[in-house]
């Protein structure tokens, strides 16, 4: 079996396949590795290399068979190549990461993330949110950089929360280009404008033109917990939690978010209908929740709710 090593910092997955397609996939298409798992490496290795875990083994073949052993963190699925969802092994690595890097006290988590004067401000949401829309018009209107788009990197330097890692892979709905960024509708064909909000764009390959800066790591400023739509402008709001009276309501959202990928809450293996387990414990859960207080105890935490036009300045105003 061919094999590669996957790695994220100092924490590795070995994949081993018997599949050529599998190998090109990870090594050749990285773009769909890079939109997944922040700073993520692939490099090809001896054949003959010691399978250590976390690791897992994709054999392309007749049967219809998945073992994943969360309490050892490794996978063993033998399924056939021209059936498989290539992205479901991509998941996989992604929460079998989220464990080993949770060791180490490192977390993934959902969000965009932005910065200016030095200030990081992570945005967090559900999907849909407004995340995406939000980090680049600060980015493109408002002098921001550019961290990341969908999942970053947290760990801590010195006490101090850092996201060393983003995902930059970034797309939008057409839907909000009109209103939000204007000069982007002429790269747009015709039938993807009639049918905005179903179409998306992509603007990865056009950071450069689009004049955003990209910053590889921040410190963590500021928290804001957000949705932007539908609203309007009379409605923004920038709301600081008062952590000294309700530090609960901070720390159950924050641990809802560094838990995402440990406890695999979204993921699963399409190909076979094979929901992943969660790669979860409770001594995992008390060292996460230990750096939960840290993070919440070191960032400002807002509400932000509003029109994105007008929750742009507030938060430029914040960071002054």
């Amino acid at each position: 079996m061919q094999k590669i090593n996957i790695s994220c910092g100092s924490v590795n997955v070995l994949l081993a396949t018997n599949s050529n397609e599998i190998i090109k996939f990870f090594l050749h298409n990285r773009e769909n590795v890079r939109e997944t798992i922040p700073g993520v490496e692939v490099e090809r290795i001896d054949d003959s290399s010691e399978m250590k875990e976390p690791y897992i083994i994709y054999m392309d073949s007749s049967e219809n068979e998945v073992k994943i052993d969360e309490k050892t963190n490794k996978a063993i699925i033998k399924f056939p190549i021209q059936k498989l969802f290539f992205p479901d092994l991509v998941y996989l690595v992604l929460s079998m990461m989220a464990k080993e890097l949770n060791k180490e006290n490192k977390y993934f988590v959902h969000c965009s993330i932005v910065e200016k004067n030095g200030k990081g401000i992570m945005i967090i949401g559900d999907p849909g949110s407004g995340k995406t829309t939000l980090s680049l018009y600060l980015s493109m209107n408002k002098n921001f950089k550019f961290v990341c788009n969908d999942r970053a990197l947290l760990e801590f330097l010195d006490e101090v929360p850092y996201a060393t890692a983003g995902t930059l892979e970034t797309c939008i709905r057409v839907g909000v280009i009109p209103q939000f960024f204007p000069m982007l509708i002429g790269k747009i064909d015709k039938e993807r404008l009639e049918n905005p909000w179903n179409s998306r764009f992509y603007l990865d390959p056009e950071f450069d033109n689009l004049g955003i800066n990209i910053k590889s790591s921040t410190p963590i400023n500021y928290v804001l917990f957000t949705l932007t739509y539908p609203t309007t402008a009379s409605q923004t709001r920038l709301e600081k939690y008062d952590n000294s009276k309700r530090q609960d309501v901070s720390i159950l959202k924050t641990m809802s978010c560094f838990s995402q990928y440990i406890r695999a809450d979204n993921n699963m293996l399409i190909s076979m209908e094979y929901p992943f387990p969660s790669f979860d414990n409770e001594e995992l859960a008390c060292k996460r929740l230990k750096d939960v207080k840290r993070f919440v105890n070191a960032t400002e935490m807002y509400s932000a709710r509003g029109d994105i036009k007008s929750l742009a300045d507030m938060i430029d105003e914040l960071v002054v």
